[in-house]
């Protein structure tokens, strides 16, 4: 049997904007990771790079990212 789930990748403009989306998730109850980079490569320490959401239904998925443009 084959099993799986669904990755999107959207972005948004601005840092404020991802952290207005982690509340959002927050407070739609979904599961939600903010992603920090450990400074280790070129990016440097504490820098937020993206933020993971999920897994969801696709109907609350659609319902917190369904207007952010596709990555």
């Amino acid at each position: 049997m084959f099993e799986g789930q669904r990755k999107i990748a959207v972005k948004v403009p601005t840092e404020k904007e991802l952290h207005e989306l982690e509340e959002a998730a927050e407070d739609l109850g979904l599961p939600h990771a903010l992603i920090v980079d450990a400074g280790l490569t070129e990016i440097p320490e504490g820098t937020v790079t993206c933020l993971g959401i999920g897994p969801a239904p696709a109907e609350m998925m659609d319902r917190l990212t369904g207007k952010l443009a596709l990555l």
